[in-house]
């Protein structure tokens, strides 16, 4: 008897370890988005959940004179239970999270809308979003001093939000050379879990991760113009340090 037991452990734990998708607990989530998610590492960290940087990152951010900050991409989970998202709201959602990243470039480096010499180009997605109707949620909450959207905009999301809750998301960016092609960084961010309730996300918590990886991404670009005995702990920007402006 005690033989079978030890069998079917064995068995368990050779198929949970072995099976597709359990090997790699650690990996992050592939939405195809990026074409190689190979290279993410794990962080560990609230805001950045995994992150890939090119050894010479620094001297390539370096010469970067423009930056083309392309409109993030949406991707409903395919299990989403609600799926009713407008056209308007998804644009409305994508633009106003562009809009953070703009903010957080725009009084140190051009805004470009082409590739060109010396361009970075910025990639986004929000990919696996699940999203949940509701009577009633509480409205996004408060925004960054330093992102402050207009008035009209800010309603329109708030109505939003009024209506659909978002329980689970993750947002990918990409650094892409303009000229060659070339990654030279990635981040990816997992916010939520739809399947706990005490883990669900929302579009307060977007507004602040998208709004802190802003930050620490322009955090990083300031970096790499100095020495690096003078550069900044770029992860040590939290929500708290938004918040008080800091």
């Amino acid at each position: 008897m005690f033989n079978k037991y030890v069998q079917i452990i064995f068995v368990v734990v050779f198929f949970y370890l072995f099976t597709p998708g359990s090997v790699l607990a650690d990996s992050p989530p592939e939405s195809g988005f990026f074409d190689d998610y190979s290279r993410l590492q794990s962080t560990g960290d609230k805001w950045e959940s995994y992150i890939y940087t090119k050894d010479n990152f620094h001297e390539r951010v370096a010469a970067v004179q423009a930056i083309v900050i392309e409109q993030p991409e949406l991707f409903l989970a395919p299990d989403s239970k609600y799926k009713g998202m407008k056209p308007q709201d998804m644009g409305l959602i994508s633009n106003s999270m562009r809009e953070l990243v703009v903010a957080a470039f725009e009084d140190g480096y051009q805004i470009a809308h082409s590739p060109g010499p010396n361009t970075i180009a910025i990639r986004m997605a929000f990919s696996n979003l699940y999203l949940k109707k509701k009577p009633r949620i509480p409205v996004i909450g408060w925004l960054p001093p330093a992102y402050v959207m207009t008035t009209v905009k800010r309603k329109m999301l708030d109505k939003f939000a009024d209506n659909v809750l978002m329980t689970e998301l993750v947002w990918e960016g990409e650094l892409i050379d303009t000229e060659t092609g070339e990654v030279i960084g990635q981040i990816l961010s997992e916010l939520g879990n739809h399947l706990e309730k005490k883990e669900f996300s929302s579009w307060d918590e977007l507004v602040v991760s998208m709004s802190v990886g802003a930050a620490r991404l322009r955090c990083r670009f300031d970096n790499a113009k100095l020495p690096e005995s003078e550069r900044r702990n770029c992860l040590e920007i939290t929500e708290t340090n938004l918040l008080t402006n800091d």
